[in-house]
């Protein structure tokens, strides 16, 4: 068993389970680290429940959820036992790339974020605790156009949610763009830098009153807009030149 992290409240490992062929994520939990844990509750189970509903494939299932007690320290443990993900959290992979992200990876993380708030908000369910280490970054060897994919884990019981899931976002938004060189970027981009950063990062994301924004807290739109990017850079180079452009929607 290999320790590969340890976050707020306990530490994750992973194992080989040779009689499946595949590696486990075993999250170790003491039982007074976890904020809904009762003897003769199972709310501390809507993690995991929460997970498991939800049929977007940016979710990282689990498979089981169980109680240990350490022999040798006489400690209790709930273990959360999930899907191994290979590759890395959002927060290496930002530490690994500060400087070198392309906005083409940060729209991509944006729609994969979309998607989920779109089922989440179809749900009634709120996730409580999205940030970069709770996002997983991976590529799979086997996908014909080598996209990033992206993965969620750790799941806030109700009544313990962080910021919301909207604000959360931005917040891992604003750091992906202080990783980008915009010097460096095609005209493109660097467009696409600015809705990124005034619209969606000051406006769309952290706006909790949809009469004051009508894509707030609207996933759908949200996903409409950034979908519209390159046909509002077309347009706007059209009329007025590419550089033209990008100057329009510098703040």
């Amino acid at each position: 068993m290999e320790h590969i992290g340890t976050g707020a409240i306990g530490r994750v490992y992973r194992a080989h389970a040779a009689h499946i062929d595949g590696d486990l994520a075993f999250k170790f939990v003491p039982i007074e680290n976890l904020p809904s844990y009762q003897p003769d509750q199972d709310d501390y189970l809507e993690e995991a429940r929460k997970a498991n509903v939800l049929e977007n494939q940016c979710v990282v299932p689990y498979l089981d959820v169980l109680s240990w007690e350490d022999p040798v320290l006489g400690r209790e443990f709930v273990v959360f036992i999930r899907q191994y993900v290979w590759g890395l959290s959002l927060a290496q992979f930002i530490r690994a790339n500060r400087g070198n992200v392309e906005l083409r990876f940060i729209e991509q993380f944006l729609s994969a974020m979309f998607g989920l708030l779109f089922e989440l908000e179809q749900r009634g369910i709120v996730h409580g605790d999205i940030h970069a280490d709770n996002v997983l970054v991976t590529r799979s060897r086997y996908n014909l156009r080598g996209d990033v994919q992206f993965r969620v884990t750790d799941f806030k019981p109700t009544g313990h949610e962080q910021p919301s899931d909207y604000v959360a976002i931005a917040l891992v938004l604003k750091r992906l763009l202080e990783c980008v060189r915009y010097e460096e970027q095609e005209l493109r981009d660097r467009y696409v830098f600015e809705i990124l950063r005034n619209d969606f990062l000051g406006r769309h994301l952290v706006e909790s009153d949809p009469t004051a924004d009508d894509r707030a807290l609207n996933p759908r739109r949200l996903q409409s807009k950034l979908d519209s990017v390159d046909e509002m850079f077309a347009v706007a180079s059209a009329s007025r030149g590419p550089e033209a452009a990008v100057r329009s929607v510098r703040r």
